[in-house]
């Protein structure tokens, strides 16, 4: 057999053949006394180089991949069908060949193997007529983009087992991020098991500033013990991580109506509320204001109640969660211009405040740090079911160590200033 004048051609565009790459082969023999042609002779077969249809240059995400390349075809002279062979190689001179695919059809869609992202891949293809190869096409270029990665949220707060009332916020630490991250979101969730298998609440919220993310819980949640969980995502890169692990909290609802006053007047719960905490401080004091001490925010000051000679303007009450029910008692009197500071030590609660059996299951009470109370005062002199004028303020539910002051925006929402354990002094 002579192939010697067999030509292959070089890079030509689809349906493009010249006159340069065609050739005649010589007469091809004949079988002894049959005639016919030799079998495995292919005669006068001239093959292009295919064209490729996926974009030279293209910029692909790394959550697009894996990816996918589509070849044209081309032409050639004979009768065998053409296959297409496709290569991808981290270089243009097709050194380090990472990928390879043989026997596609023309026109044929190949998605290749996952690539490594952060580089840069050139691709080329060929048709082949049998056994015999035709020439590469001009490679074309694409980019894989770096990996994005987010790391597993975790739960800030509430912290584990710790009480809360009825307006729960959770509260996650922003996740740390590789790659070009584009918008994170934060989805929570609350159950009434650890298994999650009941979940009584889930949002999603786009990533705040300041380091952490916050949602306040919209459910109505009953006394007892929660979970909640967190998980961060970035859609546009297809990143979503796990859960952060399921953290346990306590609600514990409050009704004034429904706790047991001590040594003041049992009828606390039905007086007008005319006063408002506008904040309450943990330091080498309690120091608790509102604004009926100074007539604040157009609020009427308090006037004293009659005590002795002189007389009490407020009586400054703490409320306890003590065996799943609450007792609230206001034994610490001010009258017009003692300085907050007098309250003392938050330190000293057992021993200034509830040191007798005057107050009931409160006696020795001191709430620990991170612990669900209730603060108010009320008008006039409460200790010993003393003289008032009963007008109390609002009970706010607050972590003992932790600041809260009333948020200027709106004066019926709080929001918290700092977590600080109170200072020993």
């Amino acid at each position: 057999m002579d192939l010697k004048h067999l030509t292959i051609c070089g890079p030509l565009m689809l349906l493009v053949v010249t006159a340069a790459c065609e050739s005649k082969n010589a007469a091809v023999p004949t079988a002894p006394g049959t005639g016919a042609a030799v079998q495995g002779v292919v005669a006068d077969v001239t093959i292009a180089s295919p064209t490729l249809a996926s974009a030279d240059g293209a910029q692909i995400k790394n959550v697009n991949q894996p990816v996918t390349l589509t070849i044209g075809s081309t032409v050639a002279t004979g009768t065998r069908p053409l296959t297409y062979t496709i290569e991808v190689a981290t270089d243009a001179a097709f050194t380090n060949i990472v990928y390879t695919k043989s026997g596609l059809a023309a026109g044929a869609s190949q998605v290749i193997a996952t690539l490594p992202p952060g580089a840069t891949y050139y691709w080329r293809a060929r048709a082949e007529s049998g056994s015999l190869p035709g020439p590469n096409s001009k490679p074309r270029s694409f980019t894989i983009g770096p990996q994005v990665l987010l790391s597993t949220p975790a739960a800030a707060s509430p912290s584990s087992n710790q009480a809360l009332g009825a307006q729960v916020t959770l509260t996650t630490s922003n996740v740390q991020k590789t790659g070009p991250v584009g918008q994170v979101m934060y989805r929570f969730q609350v159950a009434d098991s650890s298994s999650f298998t009941n979940i009584v609440f889930d949002s999603t919220v786009p990533e705040q500033s300041g380091g952490s993310t916050s949602v306040s819980v919209t459910a109505n949640l009953n006394n007892g013990t929660y979970w909640w969980r967190v998980q961060a995502s970035d859609a546009s890169n297809g990143v979503t991580t796990p859960y952060s692990a399921a953290t346990s909290f306590q609600v514990q609802l409050f009704n004034l109506a429904d706790a047991t006053i001590e040594n003041n007047d049992p009828s606390l719960a039905s007086w007008p509320q005319t006063a408002t905490i506008t904040s309450i401080i943990f330091d080498y004091a309690l120091l608790v204001d509102f604004d009926a001490r100074t007539g604040a925010n157009g609020v009427a000051q308090w006037p004293e109640a009659g005590f002795g000679a002189g007389g009490i303007q407020y009586s400054l009450g703490l409320c306890g969660n003590i065996n799943n029910h609450w007792y609230c008692s206001a034994p610490i009197e001010f009258w017009t211009g003692r300085p907050i500071d007098s309250a003392g030590s938050p330190y000293a609660i057992a021993q200034n405040w509830f040191y007798d059996t005057r107050w009931g299951p409160l006696k020795g009470y001191q709430p620990a740090n991170g612990e669900l109370v209730g603060i108010y005062v009320a008008q006039g002199n409460e200790r010993n079911y003393g003289n008032s004028y009963k007008e109390r303020s609002d009970v706010v539910l607050v972590q003992w160590g932790q600041n809260y002051a009333v948020n200027s925006a709106s004066s019926a929402g709080r929001r918290l200033l700092t977590s600080k354990v109170p200072s020993k002094k």
